[in-house]
């Protein structure tokens, strides 16, 4: 079945996706395009298998399955294949294994289970885009494929009436999984995104308005032509309006899945109707090939910005989208018809299938291969291990027993301030003069991200979705003075330090730390959870209650200070800053607890391990300037909230920069495990740097404690 009108629509669809990702035109909604798309699918789809099923009497999944097979393989086999060569000569080697994963997935129908999972994953979220990600879609529909050709059949089965059984059966499931769409956006927007669960319903409603169009064409044409432009324009006006920061697609996905089955109800006999317009002859042209556009676009997009290691300028991104809609022309000018429209392979259904399993195979082949790949990722350079020299003394810092210095405290007195570093010191200046990947290097680039603290894996440090605190107690668990680690995961970086100071000094260490959540009472916006993240607050007030329950005397304090603010998208101001922090310190110092606020950890702009992997010879091109990695305001905000509300400050900024750079090798040690996350191996190097700074005023609150 051909309809211009269908065809003008998957026009608008991929115009939409495409100016989106290539950020064009203000199209900030453009990736409602495949809420479109579904709906279409599910329109066209069941069309078919209503119509094959009321001249036969039945439906052939055999004929079914086949008539896919050549109208989506092809296709998909070709880009995945060039897809996957094209990563291999210019994508980091370190992105590959992944990257193999993908096409493997992609190949197989559950890349969308694939990016769900990696997408709630808070390790892995920051990651570089995937240039398979789009055929999340793919999945979906290939997934929907699967179960609703046998459910129409089951539905129509002996049925007196046929329509009316399906109808209230789609249309039932279609409301469940809406609500589903609904519920999961504001717990789990990922997986509300890529799940077929939650993405069902946009292809039901399609379905349903094929199974109800013998009661739609009864309808006058006036109407049906009105209700078609209201649809083209709520498409248009979602395409403009929604963001990716809002809750999509839950109740929001209500509007351009809605608007397009207006649009497929209008039909393309209603005079005046919307098909006026999508029948014009470029929107028939780009229909056509609406699907090899999709396919080639993004890979395109993304391999090259990936490749140029910055943001594409707007010629350059106009020159991708035409080198991307050649190669879509002409996979469908040389694949996609010839195989679609074969005489061969429509008369032998059988054939068709088993070309399109060996496509299937050869997909999965291909993401393997990558998967395998072997890759270079350090030079043959053997480094000298760093040494962690103080800057506040002459004296080397060997181990934390052998050179620290335990002060003696005045129980009278206050005690002894917490000591910064003054200058840089040697291990990050020598550092930024490091240019090869040494063999040595640890944690290894391939481990790198597995460089994290134990209480990642044991669940002390709380996931997104839970609230209340676990109680985890390191350091001397017998001893009867806490010290409690507080914050998000740039707080949890600190503990294998702060582990071993607690044990060689007899406190007992509570963790409280929770993923992206700050210390002090803001809701942030999160990618990983929705729009916003509301479980932080119920967390920080079980924080406070922990903190009394544990007689908690010092806490040491941190989080990313590149949070957002929902309202802006942008890192929370200063002065909102400071305004928590004012509220907070107070608070802890009525309960009898020092504060310690930890100052935060230069963000590099990059996955370093992943940059690092494509420059083993030019470590420097992974670097950042001081001033972009730790951005000065930001981080005396957090010096100056501290000492007007009489409370001690660790200021880090030397131990990871020196005057210029914050380098991301030091001697063998690796000190970047992802974009902005210390390494596990790095912060046991600063270890006696750290206890040098903290322990003195730490024993001194307990020397007075005792005394008192």
């Amino acid at each position: 079945m051909f309809r211009r009108d269908i065809e003008g629509l998957r026009a608008l669809a991929v115009c939409f996706v495409v100016l989106f990702h290539a950020k064009f035109l203000g199209f900030t909604g453009g990736f409602v395009g495949v809420d479109v798309f579904f709906v279409v699918s599910g329109f066209l789809i069941t069309t078919l298998l209503i119509s094959e099923h009321s001249s036969v009497g039945k439906i052939s999944l055999k004929n079914f399955y086949a008539r896919r097979a050549r109208r989506l393989l092809p296709a998909s086999a070709l880009v995945i294949a060039f897809t996957a060569l094209a990563s291999r000569i210019w994508l980091e080697p370190l992105r590959l294994r992944n990257i193999g994963a993908d096409a493997f997935a992609s190949g197989g129908f559950f890349s969308n289970i694939l990016f769900g999972i990696r997408s709630t994953d808070y390790l892995q979220a920051g990651q570089p885009p995937s240039p398979f990600q789009h055929f999340w879609s793919l999945s979906v529909e290939e997934q929907f494929y699967i179960v609703w050709p046998a459910l129409l059949i089951l539905l129509l089965w002996k049925s007196r009436d046929q329509h009316l059984r399906a109808i209230v059966a789609i249309g039932s499931l279609s409301v469940l999984s809406l609500s589903l769409s609904i519920w999961q956006t504001s717990h789990s927007q990922p997986w509300a995104f890529f799940g077929l669960h939650t993405r069902a319903w946009e292809l039901g409603i399609g379905a349903l308005v094929a199974l109800c169009w013998k009661y739609i064409e009864r309808l006058p044409h006036i109407f049906r032509a009105t209700i078609g432009w209201f649809g083209l324009s709520a498409i248009i006006i979602s395409g403009l309006s929604i963001t990716e920061k809002m809750a999509f697609p839950g109740k929001l996905a209500l509007l351009p899945v809605s608007a397009t089955a207006l649009v497929l109800m209008a039909g393309q006999h209603t005079r005046w109707g919307p098909q006026c317009v999508l029948s014009l002859k470029p929107l028939q042209w780009i229909g056509a090939r609406s699907y090899s556009i999709y396919l080639w676009h993004w890979p395109m997009l993304v391999i090259a910005e990936s490749h140029a290691n910055r943001y594409l300028r707007v010629d350059e991104r106009l020159s991708v989208i035409a080198l991307a809609v050649i190669a879509a022309s002409l996979s469908h000018h040389y694949i996609e018809n010839p195989v679609r429209h074969s005489v061969a392979l429509q008369a032998k259904p059988r054939l068709t299938l088993m070309t399109g399993g060996a496509l299937i195979l050869t997909s999965l082949g291909v993401g393997l291969l990558l998967w395998t790949s072997p890759v270079v990722l350090s030079t043959d350079v053997i480094a000298q291990a760093p040494v962690a020299i103080t800057t506040t003394t002459t004296a080397q810092v060997v181990s934390p027993k052998s050179t620290t210095t335990i002060v003696s405290t005045i129980p009278d007195g206050p005690p002894p301030s917490i000591v910064n570093a003054t200058t840089p010191i040697e291990a990050v200046i020598t550092g930024a003069f490091t240019d090869a990947v040494p063999a040595n290097l640890q944690p290894s680039l391939r481990g790198a991200t597995g460089d994290k603290p134990e209480i990642y894996d044991n669940g002390c440090h709380v996931g997104l979705t839970q609230v209340e605190p676990k109680i985890c107690v390191y350091g001397d668990v017998a001893s009867d003075f806490t010290v409690a680690l507080y914050g998000d995961s740039h707080a949890a970086q600190w503990f294998p330090a702060l582990n071993q100071i607690a044990i060689d000094h007899q406190w007992r260490l509570v963790i409280l730390t929770k993923m992206g959540c700050t210390t002090i009472d803001l809701i942030t916006a999160n990618s990983l959870v929705g729009p916003t993240y509301p479980g932080c607050r119920p967390w920080r007030e079980k924080v406070i209650e922990r903190f009394i329950a544990e007689n908690v005397r010092v806490v040491l304090m941190t989080n990313s200070n590149r949070l957002t603010d929902p309202a802006t998208n942008q890192p929370f101001t200063d002065a909102i800053v400071k305004a928590g922090y004012a509220t907070l310190l107070p608070i802890l110092q009525n309960m009898g607890i020092k504060p310690i606020v930890i100052t935060d950890t230069p963000y590099p702009g990059t996955d370093v391990p992943i940059c690092l992997s494509k420059a083993i010879k030019n470590v420097g091109s992974c670097a950042v300037s001081r001033d972009k990695g730790i951005r000065a305001n930001r981080q005396q905000t957090s010096i100056d909230v501290a000492v007007e509300n009489g409370a001690q400050y660790l200021d880090i900024s030397n131990w990871v920069c020196s005057l210029d750079t914050c380098p991301v090798i030091t001697g063998n040690i690796l000190m970047y495990r992802d974009s902005h996350h210390l390494t596990t191996t790095y912060v046991q190097f600063l270890t006696p740097l750290i206890e040098e700074a903290i322990s003195p005023y730490i024993d001194g609150v307990r020397s007075r404690i005792k005394v008192s």
